[in-house]
């Protein structure tokens, strides 16, 4: 009879088995969602058919499984198989498999706890309540027997040094391997699926989690005084020309221009501020201010409540060029918002200029936010 601790075993194993068969069937929902507006019939089309095998799914492999080879995945790598009370070597049918699974008629109120204790104390057949309701009965693998065209038992060949004979040997040793492979890949995929929230949120909580980029000038702008930036066809040449990081919510604060701004700031949180100024061939000059803040929400709270004139122009204070142009807006990403201004002398297409140069400080700073 299969022992105590190799039912647990397979019964664990098969939990998970049946957890990442109800992943792989319902994670598609979610690829299917963000391509729907979730209210549509097609969406519901695409999604039913998954969620009805998600659910049917880990039966259908647990009673399928015993049916076609008399064990389930975890019996399978625990070493156990289900076969009918009367003769102990065929599995049962799908009718009796699937009555197996299903709840006792004849159980104590609880029977997902009584259950167990009626398998302990059954010391002839160890039978739990499930098996005594489709009579049949948990062993331990064994070899099949030989065919009886072959001579039966005197067939399975002469004696092993170990006392068994070859082909009991050479089965049980090509049945721990392939036990050996089907629980390495089982335990491998569990433990990939189950580590993956953790990393997530190891992750989504910053870099101070996980060591991640600290918060400086180099994090988010490239790490050269002067360089190229590139998007959807154009160009610009920027030098930096200053750079401070002030990472405490003084430093946030002392970069408003207005009481309103310290308010708003003071309210949402901000941690710190990263000020950063450039200058372009065409002599346009770019502020950028880069805000911390301890969550995404916050972020997102201020973002509409600040105006890119709220933070002081780097480095001349503010600046309200005679002739030239001046453009700017407010960003956000994850727990960052980031303010940009881009200002113009008097020049021919001052206004194309000034905008290209905020563009393409401001756009490519939300870019590398995305992947902190």
């Amino acid at each position: 009879m299969a022992s105590t601790r190799q039912r647990v075993a397979a019964r664990v194993l098969d939990l998970l088995a049946a957890f990442l068969m109800v992943l792989a069937a319902v994670s598609p929902v979610y690829a299917v969602a963000l391509l729907s507006d979730g209210s549509s019939t097609a969406f519901l089309w695409a999604t039913a058919p998954l969620v009805v095998l998600g659910m049917a799914g880990p039966l259908l492999l647990r009673v399928g499984g015993i049916v076609r080879w008399g064990c389930t995945l975890g019996q399978r790598v625990a070493g156990i198989r289900v076969v009918c009370e009367e003769d102990g070597t065929r599995p049962p049918n799908w009718r009796r498999s699937f009555r197996r699974y299903a709840l006792p008629r004849n159980s104590a109120s609880l029977p997902l706890i009584s259950d167990p204790w009626v398998c302990r104390k059954d010391e002839r057949l160890r039978q739990c309540l499930h098996d005594r309701r489709a009579g049949t009965v948990v062993v331990r693998a064994q070899a099949p027997p030989a065919p009886a065209e072959t001579g039966g038992p005197a067939a399975l060949g002469s004696p092993s040094p170990t006392g068994l004979p070859d082909r009991v040997r050479r089965w049980e040793a090509r049945e721990r391997k392939q036990r050996i492979a089907l629980g390495s890949t089982l335990g491998v995929l569990g433990a990939t699926v189950l580590s993956a929230p953790f990393a997530v949120v190891l992750v989504t909580a910053g870099p101070s989690a996980i060591g991640g980029p600290a918060f400086e000038v180099d994090t988010f702008y490239d790490d050269a005084t002067r360089f190229e930036n590139r998007f959807e066809g154009r160009s610009e040449t920027y030098e930096r020309t200053a750079a401070k990081v002030l990472d405490d919510e003084k430093g946030c604060l002392s970069g408003a221009t207005s009481g309103q701004a310290r308010a708003v700031l003071r309210r949402t949180g901000c941690e710190g501020r990263i000020e950063i100024a450039f200058r372009t061939t065409d002599g346009v000059l770019v502020s950028s201010h880069v805000l911390k803040f301890p969550d995404r929400a916050s972020a997102a709270g201020a973002r509409p409540r600040l105006r890119h004139t709220d933070l002081r122009f780097v480095p001349d204070g503010d600046v309200d060029p005679p002739g030239g142009a001046r453009i700017g807006d407010v960003g956000t990403q994850d727990r960052y918002v980031v303010v940009t201004t881009a200002v113009s002398p008097r020049q021919p297409e001052a206004t194309a200029k000034a905008k290209n140069a905020f563009l393409l400080i401001h756009v490519p700073t939300l870019n590398v936010i995305l992947f902190l």
